[in-house]
């Protein structure tokens, strides 16, 4: 099995014969003829290596068992070395490389059906990598270029009590419930003329249900004209519309009253 690690020499300068000698450090290993420096690349560079290797036994520099003898590596990986070199020179030892990154596809089209089912059942990348035995990284690039859809969490449910809290931890800043700080700021000095209201899944609102009767109060004219002297108020931070509804939900008389 060739090598999936280079050997680490046990000092910075090693003999491989009487002419060729490896200095090694700081992660560079550098070879020499005699006095003259001939090869070099990184430690961890296993193809340029086995290149490095090829040549030397292929110009007669060094032979296969002094090169056995320094490095630990097996005969077969130097003959196949050879071969590559003598039929493909230098350029062999990297375009396997390239080759092996356009191999294939790892999510196949059966693989990402199988991905997509297990996504619309709510299970997250992590679990779905594991089962697949695929990259989370992979998962995440499909996602991303539209390959594989991922189901969105549903928004959490707040309760009135939990509303109360969100709203008095603004206090200490523009006041009580003063959310959306910078619109608010961009909306006060007429930089925006209002802005688009955000719909929350809530449980437990006063009066919510009341409502449910604006499209029929819209539909017979409650808003009518509104527009012809909405457009003068500035400085506020939603729409007329929505600070009618507001309004309209204050006037509604109390269940208890």
């Amino acid at each position: 099995m060739p090598l999936l690690m280079l050997p680490l020499l046990l000092s910075e300068i090693t003999y491989i014969n009487g002419r060729v000698t490896v200095y090694q450090k700081e992660g560079l290993w550098v070879y020499f003829l005699g006095d003259y420096p001939i090869y070099s690349h990184k430690a961890d560079d296993l193809a340029l290596f086995r290149l490095t290797t090829a040549q030397l036994i292929d110009s007669g520099a060094c032979k296969q068992i002094d090169i056995i003898k320094t490095f630990g590596v097996s005969k077969s990986s130097l003959i196949r070395a050879q071969i590559k070199y003598r039929e493909g020179g230098s350029n062999a030892f990297f375009s396997q490389r390239q080759n092996f990154r356009k191999k294939g596809t790892v999510l196949t089209s059966e693989v990402l059906e199988q991905a997509q089912d297990l996504s619309n059942e709510g299970q997250p990348r992590n679990d779905i990598a594991q089962k697949l035995d695929v990259k989370q990284d992979t998962l995440r690039k499909a996602i991303n270029d539209g390959r594989l859809q991922e189901l969105k969490k549903p928004a959490k449910i707040t309760v009135k009590s939990s509303r109360t809290e969100i709203d008095a931890a603004e206090s200490d800043r523009l006041g009580t419930a003063c959310t959306r700080i910078e619109e608010r700021a961009l909306a006060a000095f007429g930089a925006i003329q209002g802005v688009p209201v955000k719909f929350e899944p809530c449980m437990d609102v006063p009066k919510g249900g009341v409502l449910t009767s604006l499209p029929a109060l819209l539909a017979n004219g409650l808003m009518e004209g509104v527009h012809s002297f909405a457009t003068k108020i500035t400085g506020v931070l939603y729409g007329f519309p929505c600070a009618a509804a507001i309004g309209f939900d204050g006037f509604m008389p109390n269940k208890n009253g």
